[in-house]
């Protein structure tokens, strides 16, 4: 039997042994010994088990009954319940009014937990844990420290505060944050839920990326609860997932709700985003984002990366028009190391000396780790071949160029939003600088129209309920305080 058989066979036997136990007849005593891992365990062997995914839909539901009778306690006892966002980075951050609505709560203590990403060279993850936490630092949330960045290690949750009663992800990726802070490392009185820090738009050629990476992988079939971004994908979890979407509710995407409320900048915060050449009117430079995806040679079974075939034409052209459009290179956290391992530069060196290059321009800026929430709004356009800001970027109603590949594939709602743009291959130079020249420079935007009517369709999550995707988030949680 393969190593990883055998240890999920092993957790399996434990759980079976403390069922006959007793050991799950009363939902609020159940041991700290059984942890998430052991239901993950029964989730991955549950095809070779008699009616393996209704037990397991049993014992989930006796889980998430010991998880909400602890909370309950709490409250009961007028003990404060200890809620944890763990962040990985500030530019995926989707919880900002969450937190904040949380945090003034009398019955909870609110916490950041800024996760290390051991996915990355020993480098990006210092560098990105860094940034990270400096900036929730600056931005006044109370901010605990799993990570030695100088050391590379990782503390217990024990040596900061203890396991919280209830722990909020925001990436489904865990295997790629440190173990710590997987959610199978948890207790099961620690009840878990999901913000996404992206709306789910993308696919595998054949299919199978959004049902085993999305809909139904073994992250959301632990959680008590998925935020969900929009109705197509909340049916993507009824229809592929193992609970059946019981556990997901359409909220919305939190990231987003600031957008509803149109923000006007002055110069001086114009100038602050965006590099402005010295002498040039800020109001009659356009704003343009450049956002290449990580995906090269394929992570997960996508492929979105055009980056190869385009990343110095985009330099070039930042060059070439500096007296008349601003850059922001915004490129996907994980390009770095996925551009090394992927041959398109030699070595991290090399990939540095690029992203300066773009940086010592009079008219680009590099922007990694931080929030671009106001970039988004203080652009004209973008150039990319990412993922999540095919959606995202609706929100502001602005001009994309989405450069395609071979084998770039999306999922039903990621389908429906690429009608609104304009796409072309990723070699194609020609249709980029026109891209710039005519829909930017020469400002002849003709899918306004059409990109808000996609928006509203599928996106206007306010619309549809009738509150803000934080508001609603919040009144959820706080039906566990009752």
């Amino acid at each position: 039997m393969d190593n990883w058989k055998t240890e999920h066979a092993k957790n399996v036997e434990e759980l079976f042994a403390g069922i006959d136990a007793g050991d799950f007849n009363h939902a609020g005593e159940i041991s700290d010994r059984y942890t998430w891992l052991h239901l993950y365990s029964l989730l991955r062997l549950a095809d070779e088990l008699d009616d393996g995914q209704e037990l397991y839909r049993q014992i989930y539901d006796v889980a998430i009954s010991h998880g909400r009778s602890c909370v309950r306690r709490k409250v009961q006892n007028r003990e404060k319940v200890r809620i944890v966002f763990l962040a990985i980075s500030a530019a995926e951050w989707p919880a900002e009014d969450v937190y904040r609505l949380l945090e003034a709560h009398d019955r909870v203590e609110c916490d950041i937990v800024v996760v290390p990403l051991m996915d990355r060279d020993v480098e990006s993850r210092r560098d990105s844990y860094i940034q990270t936490r400096d900036y929730f630092v600056k931005n006044g949330y109370a901010v605990r420290e799993i990570y030695d960045a100088e050391s590379d290690t990782c503390l217990e949750w024990s040596d900061i505060g203890g396991v919280p009663d209830i722990l909020i992800h925001l990436t489904t990726w865990f295997s790629a944050s440190a173990q710590p802070c997987w959610p199978l490392s948890f207790p099961l009185r620690c009840i878990q839920l999901y913000i996404p820090y992206g709306i789910y738009v993308a696919d595998s050629a054949d299919g199978s990326f959004a049902v085993n990476c999305v809909y139904n992988c073994g992250f959301v079939n632990m959680m008590w609860k998925v935020y969900v971004d929009s109705e197509k994908n909340r049916e993507g979890y009824q229809i592929y997932g193992l609970l059946k979407g019981k556990n997901t509710a359409f909220s919305g995407y939190a990231k987003m709700d600031p957008f509803y409320e149109k923000r006007k900048y002055s110069e001086e915060e114009i100038r602050s985003l965006w590099k402005i050449p010295e002498g040039q009117d800020a109001a009659k430079m356009k704003r343009v984002i450049i956002a290449p995806h990580h995906a090269i040679a394929g992570y997960g079974g996508i492929l979105y990366s055009t980056f190869p075939r385009n990343a110095f034409f985009l330099l070039y052209l930042a060059k070439k028009y500096r007296d008349k459009v601003s850059f922001i290179y915004k490129p996907h956290p994980n390009l770095r190391l996925r551009a090394v391992e992927a041959g398109v530069f030699e070595s991290y060196e090399a990939y540095d000396a690029y992203v300066r290059e773009w940086d010592s321009l009079p008219n680009a800026r590099v922007v990694n780790e931080s929030s671009y929430m106001e970039i988004f709004e203080t652009s004209d356009g973008m150039i990319m071949d990412s993922c999540s800001f095919i959606a995202e970027y609706l929100y502001v109603n602005k001009p994309l160029l989405f450069l395609k590949r071979n084998g770039q594939a999306f999922n039903r709602l990621g389908t429906e939003l690429m009608k609104a743009y304009d796409t072309v291959w990723g070699e194609d130079y020609c249709a980029m600088e026109s891209f710039l020249q005519d829909t930017i420079i020469g400002g002849r935007d003709e899918r306004k129209t059409l990109r808000e009517s996609v928006w509203k369709k599928h996106l206007d999550y306010a619309s549809l309920n009738n509150c803000m995707a934080s508001e609603y988030i919040y009144r959820d949680i706080c039906g566990l305080l009752q």
